[in-house]
């Protein structure tokens, strides 16, 4: 705000209106005032105004000079006359005779009409200029602390000061709160604020300028809740229940919702499960007796353990939502029918299923160190939001009529037997989808079908059998529905439910002798096996006799032998095989007449033959087979050897002695064969009771030693490097949010613990990314947490500052922001407390040293020792009152009694006071009175005839 310079009383300048002198008069100045500025004694300043003469005629004008001689009117004459419609200039000499501001006026006259110049001399002073208004904007009820600044700019020759202070109960500081601002610079000022809980800010701030009235800076913000919402997809309203409705048990079912960052900041944020929440039912017929509830306890605590994220699920289930965006989230349930609850299936079961999601941001925790007295920031800010999620399982139930087994009558090939079958559907909420695969010999009709809720369908089986035999025949039906795919967002009809039915049947075959014709003498005594086959119709067979080969060693009538020919390998074909045995196309093979040695001709047809480069082919696509087989068997070989190879190392005794303690517990001796990636898999759902487990595991898992600063082993190294998703950054707890030292002293060391839970099956990297000085006596400010461990961290907090202390940090865990820490603290001087500020002695014996004694205690009750001194007063008529100890030291959270003495005497004062004065701390004081008389009794006695008089000096107390 930029002000007019100078320090002139208000009274002694007249107001007036810019345009004031002269205007009665038609007569106009130019300017209305004349301001030296940054006038210094010793120096001369001139400076000129205009009077133009607005009339229509002509104007005899008297100028009145200066009464202070600093001034002089640089005119010849102090009369003039001015025509109409002219103007003239005149100057004005300021030669100032000391540093201070002076001021004066010029008297100009028209007959008995006048008006008056000010004349102003200004010595050199500042010009403060600051911004009137800090505006936070709008901010997010998260405990962090957000920092403006504004700038006082000096626009001056000579330095000048300021002053700010915010008197009001809002967390609210500016720093510094004084200072000075050199001459054409300019100085900022931090205003911190500390977003605690949803309101609107319009403070004030008083700030004094120098050579400036008080001015009030306005503090504006708008504090809103980090608030995660649940919103339908057709409209913007909140979404609380989620009703899948019936759902039969194998199948799923898809719901869409959009998730919504109500917050002008970013926001991590993962979907828990509670599974140990109040009011949560797991497979539990809600409409059932209370009897036959009772009586399927031990089924319902057998659902209990069932892991609820396999029936329902959210995609996505994590990740980061910017400020006022909206994503589309896909809710699956898929209800599972456990085994032990197959047998107590009816037409009425079903299971209900009541399930909470819970929806929250990702960071500091108050799960460790809560501070139930610090009532202005509320622990636990973190914003969440709870989804109800509703459904019911229910089984495929179908009634068969006949029954499952099927005894179809006996039948010819060619023929059919048929039986008519009934399906219904004994599920009155949802229909069925049923389809029949294809099995030999048997049809179906139809293959597929639907059957809506409590209808029923007729279907016809027909035995057509191709083939002789006993058929025993298992013919499943496939109930179809939606099934969830991989991703979870999508669902395809897939068969979910099997129901197998027993077909049960016989082909038999018409016996028929067929007649062969024999010719006497010819008719071999081995007969082809071909003769003794019983067909339906000699007629209607049309296939050729196979080729029936057989070793000639075995059988033969005649024993001629060929020539070149091995008896050995030669084939014996069966009679009536002629044709079949000439047209062979084994060319390696050679046969003989039935009843002689001859070899028979074995015909070759050329157009069908392999060629010889064929041939060759043929051995060598074989050969390579061969090889890449034998390669395949000495890998499968090599590695059943190296798992033969393998052994325990229980197995070996290293000779160690019973009785020997375990090390205590660090980081070298937990660096276990843990596993590199987290178990949790992308699609699946975190719970509060694997949280609440892993939580436990890890807290048993102390590390008391020494953390290091920087990943070192090639483990850690590749560990650290990983980016963490939100839902595994939520495993990593660093809390306490809020690290509340309280009162303290100033320049004086506190600790306070933060605690790090990693639930992680890796090591993680957590960096606490701080520059506040207070906080620069910690130890250090990166750790390497082991796996599924848990440490705390020992915060040092020293201020050199006396008042409220605000500020935030913010963390990283493997470089990833993961949240902040608020600090606050109350930085007194160390100070001492007296039991009483006034001390009464009166006598406690008959010796005259020890006739006036008194105690006073001095209490500490803060957390550091205070040096203390006393300094008696001299108020004139001397010191008759002593303190022990005149100094020393009282220890924090103790008291120390001093004993204060009185000295009689005729000249001792009755009153003293004491100056309690403690290092760099506050200082007391101490009023001591005595209560006494002092009278004379007058008494006489005779020493022989005189009479002599004595006066006695009593000293009485006052009880």
């Amino acid at each position: 705000m930029n002000t007019p310079r100078g320090s002139l009383s208000p009274g002694s300048l007249v107001p007036r209106d810019i345009e004031s002198p002269g205007r009665d008069m038609n007569l106009r100045v130019i300017p209305p005032e004349l301001r030296f500025l940054d006038a210094t004694a010793g120096s001369v300043y001139h400076l000129s105004f205009v009077v133009h003469n607005l009339g229509r005629w002509n104007q005899k004008i008297r100028f009145e000079e200066p009464t202070k001689p600093q001034f002089k009117l640089m005119l010849t004459s102090l009369d003039k006359e001015l025509a109409a419609g002219l103007h003239m200039t005149a100057t004005v000499e300021y030669h100032p005779d000391k540093d201070e501001n002076t001021s004066d006026r010029i008297l100009i006259s028209i007959g008995s009409k006048s008006t008056e110049i000010p004349l102003i001399g200004l010595i050199p002073s500042c010009q403060l200029a600051i911004e009137s208004v800090v505006d936070f904007g709008t901010l997010v009820a998260n405990s962090k602390v957000y920092h403006k600044e504004i700038t006082i700019t000096n626009h001056g020759k000579v330095p000048g000061t300021f002053n700010a202070e915010y008197h009001g109960q809002l967390p609210i500081l500016i720093f510094p709160t004084s200072g000075v601002v050199d001459v054409k610079s300019s100085l900022a000022i931090k205003v911190d604020f500390c977003a605690d809980q949803p309101r609107i800010v319009d403070e004030k701030a008083i700030v004094v300028l120098q050579d400036q009235p008080e001015m009030l800076l306005s503090i504006k913000a708008y504090v809103v809740e980090q608030i995660i919402e649940l919103l339908h997809m057709s409209h913007d309203q909140r979404l609380k229940c989620l009703e899948f409705g019936a759902v039969y048990f194998g199948t799923s079912k898809l719901k869409h919702a959009r998730i919504y960052n109500n917050s002008p900041e970013p926001i991590n944020w993962v979907a828990i499960i509670q599974d140990d929440a109040v009011g949560e039912e797991l497979g539990t017929n809600t409409q059932q007796r209370t009897d036959i509830a009772l009586n399927s306890l031990a089924s319902i605590r057998k659902l209990k353990d069932i892991d609820t994220t396999t029936i329902i699920s959210c995609v996505p289930n994590e990740g980061t939502l910017q400020p006022y965006q909206k994503i589309v989230i896909i809710f699956c349930f898929s209800p599972k029918l456990t085994d032990e609850c197959k047998k107590d299936i009816g037409p009425s079961y079903k299971q209900d299923y009541v399930l909470y999601l819970r929806f929250e941001s990702v960071g500091s925790k108050d799960g460790f160190l809560r501070d139930d007295d610090y009532k202005t920031i509320k622990s636990e800010r973190l914003q969440k939001t709870e989804l109800a999620v509703k459904g019911s399982g229910i089984p495929v139930l179908l009634q068969f009529d006949p029954g499952k087994v099927l005894n179809f009558k006996p039948c010819f090939v060619g023929e059919r037997s048929e039986i008519h079958f009934t399906i219904q559907n004994q599920c009155q909420l949802l229909p069925v989808i049923y389809h029949f695969p294809r099995n030999a010999n048997f049809k179906i009709e139809p293959e597929k079908g639907r059957i809506n809720e409590g209808c029923m369908v007729n279907v016809m089986f027909s035995f057509a059998p191709h083939q002789l035999g006993v058929f025993k025949v298992k013919q499943m039906i496939e109930i179809i529905g939606l099934v969830a795919d991989e991703d979870l967002q999508s669902l395809s009809m897939k068969p979910f439910c099997h129901v197998s039915l027993d077909f049960n049947s016989i082909c038999k075959a018409p016996t028929m002798k067929v007649v062969r014709k024999t010719i006497p003498g010819v008719s071999p005594v081995i007969h082809n096996p071909t003769e003794k086959i019983v067909v339906e119709d000699l007629a209607k067979c049309k296939t050729y006799a196979p080729l029936s080969v057989f070793k000639s060693t075995i059988r033969c009538t005649h024993n001629h032998h060929s020539r070149g020919e091995s008896e050995k390998d030669m084939l014996l074909p069966f009679p009536k095989d002629g044709a079949a045995t000439i047209g062979c196309t084994d060319h390696h093979k050679h046969f003989r007449g039935t009843f002689i040695t001859v070899p028979r001709f074995n015909f070759v047809n050329h157009d069908f033959a392999c060629t010889t480069c064929e041939k060759q082919q043929r051995k060598y696509h074989a050969k390579n087979y061969s090889t890449y087989l034998k390669y395949l068997r000495n890998i499968h070989l090599q590695k059943q050897a190296e798992r033969e190879k393998t052994y325990s190392y229980n197995d070996i005794d290293i000779g160690l002695e019973s009785g020997l303690r375990s090390p205590s517990l660090s980081v070298a001796h937990i660096e276990e064969e843990l596993p590199s990636e987290n178990s949790i898999k992308a699609n699946r759902l975190l719970t509060t009771r694997s949280i609440a487990s892993q939580k436990e595991q890890s807290l048993k898992r102390k590390i008391i030693k020494r953390l290091k600063s920087d990943p070192s082993t090639l483990q850690e190294k590749h560990d650290c490097s990983l980016i963490l998703t939100p839902k595994q950054i939520h495993q990593v707890i660093v809390g306490p949010s809020v690290l509340n030292f309280g009162n303290i002293c100033v320049n004086s060391p506190n600790t306070q613990a933060l605690h790090v839970v990693n639930m992680l099956p890796i090591h993680v990297l957590l960096q606490l990314d701080t520059d506040l000085e207070e906080l620069q006596k910690t130890n250090q400010f990166s750790y390497v947490i082991p796996p599924t461990s848990s440490t705390y961290i020992s915060m040092i907090f020293e201020s050199p500052t006396i008042g409220n202390f605000w500020k935030s940090f913010t963390f990283t865990v493997n470089n990833i922001p993961s949240g902040h820490i608020l600090v606050t603290a109350v930085v007194q001087l160390v100070k001492l407390e007296l039991s009483s500020n006034e001390l009464e002695l009166r006598p406690r014996g008959f010796l005259i040293q020890t006739y006036f004694r008194g105690t006073v205690r001095l209490y500490n009750p803060q957390h550091c020792s205070a040096q203390f001194r006393w300094q008696p007063v001299n108020t004139g008529g001397g010191i008759a009152f002593s303190v022990c100890p005149a100094k020393g030291t009282v220890e924090a959270y103790s008291s120390l009694e001093c004993e204060v003495t009185w000295q009689p005497g005729f000249s001792s004062p009755e009153e003293g006071e004491f100056n309690l004065h403690v290092l760099k701390g506050n200082m007391l004081k101490l009023k001591c009175v005595a209560h006494v008389i002092i009278f004379l009794k007058h008494g006489f006695y005779f020493e022989g005839y005189k009479l002599i008089g004595c006066t006695l000096v009593c000293i009485v107390t006052c009880i």
